[in-house]
């Protein structure tokens, strides 16, 4: 066995593992930044638009609330309510790549790319699935996702934040709709308990 070739070998993979770790770790804390400083402006937009418009007399959007993430680090979830349901906006912890099954259309470059994210959802049950996506790319632009309404921003500087909230709000209300569950899914207990709901939510499409 040669020592020296051995020797090469193992710090050439190093070089290799510490150029890569070492770039990831930069995108990565590029990317918590980014998807943070988002994050608190479209949360900050969120809220400025509900109270001006609660104050304009529309009392069916209620009390935006911060709620604090598991995950810590500073990290908060928004509830929106709208009439008697809400929207739950939630930064997701960590980096990955988009999923190319997903319906993102954003350019095929990105999907090689971690983004930060922040995941939206109907209603505060543990199992709804996300219904709409913000990702924050790597080159400093996000793009927005779900159910027909794509919306994509250069960067954070160039975003009209407040612009976006109202677009949000009004597209949420005019577009998500409640139905009455089947008998067959319309229980006693659910009925009788003040905090469950016997329909379900729709989307475009749904119908």
């Amino acid at each position: 066995m040669n020592i020296d070739t051995d020797n090469k070998q193992a710090n050439a993979a190093y070089k290799m593992l510490e150029s890569i770790l070492l770039a990831r770790r930069g995108q990565r804390e590029y990317l918590v930044q980014q998807t943070a400083a988002f994050t608190d402006a479209l949360f900050t937009a969120l809220q400025t638009v509900i109270y001006e418009c609660q104050d304009r007399g529309l009392s069916e959007l209620g009390e935006p609330r911060l709620i604090e993430h598991p995950a810590g680090a500073g990290r908060r979830a928004l509830q929106v309510p709208i009439e008697d349901w809400s929207v739950l906006f939630v930064p997701l912890p960590g980096t990955a790549w988009p999923n190319v099954r997903d319906e993102a259309q954003i350019p095929g470059s990105s999907f090689k790319e971690q983004c930060g994210r922040i995941a939206v959802f109907i209603g505060s049950e543990p199992d709804a699935p996300s219904f709409y996506d913000f990702l924050i790319l790597p080159n400093g632009s996000w793009f927005a996702w779900g159910y027909g309404w794509p919306r994509q921003g250069s960067t954070l500087d160039q975003t009209n934040f407040k612009q976006l909230a109202y677009e949000l709000l009004a597209s949420f209300v005019k577009d998500i709709h409640t139905t009455w569950r089947t008998r067959e899914q319309t229980q006693l207990g659910v009925a009788m308990d003040a905090r469950k709901r016997v329909y379900t939510f729709g989307l475009p499409g749904d119908e």
